[in-house]
């Protein structure tokens, strides 16, 4: 599927199937490792924003999101870095159908919410990186 300026397919990550940019998939571990993070601002920013909700791993949806807002180019490839981050969470928190899904549906809401509001500052630091 093409979006904003990815071709976004549903691929296995780790064991996970999640909706990813084809440049990720044909990038070097060293080269996603070197341009991601985990879900955090880092620091201790980290302790605010865990790679887990409710104990539900959401680690590769915010390394997914982090290459995406690394590749970016306008405010459409943000919404759709954003838009993917949402899908990949939400995949990765009802992946195991426990009593604390509706739990962490509502924190990945708030996550979502923190970059769509939030997050120009970190997709334009992501622009600057590539000049």
């Amino acid at each position: 599927m093409k979006a904003g300026k990815w071709i976004l397919e549903l691929a296995d990550v780790e064991g996970l199937m999640l909706v990813v940019p084809k440049t990720f998939l044909e990038a070097t571990p060293e080269e996603i490792e070197n341009k991601t993070s985990g879900c955090g601002p880092g620091d201790i920013g980290d302790w605010f924003v865990p790679d887990t909700i409710y104990g539900e791993s959401v680690f590769f949806a915010c390394q997914i999101h982090d290459w995406m807002y690394g590749e970016g180019d306008n405010i459409d490839d943000k919404k759709w870095a954003d838009l993917t981050f949402l899908i990949n969470m939400t995949l990765l928190v009802i992946d195991n159908g426990d009593d604390l899904d509706v739990l962490r549906l509502r924190r990945v809401m708030t996550y979502f919410e923190a970059v769509y509001f939030g997050g120009y500052g970190a997709f334009r630091k992501g622009e600057t990186m590539k000049a």
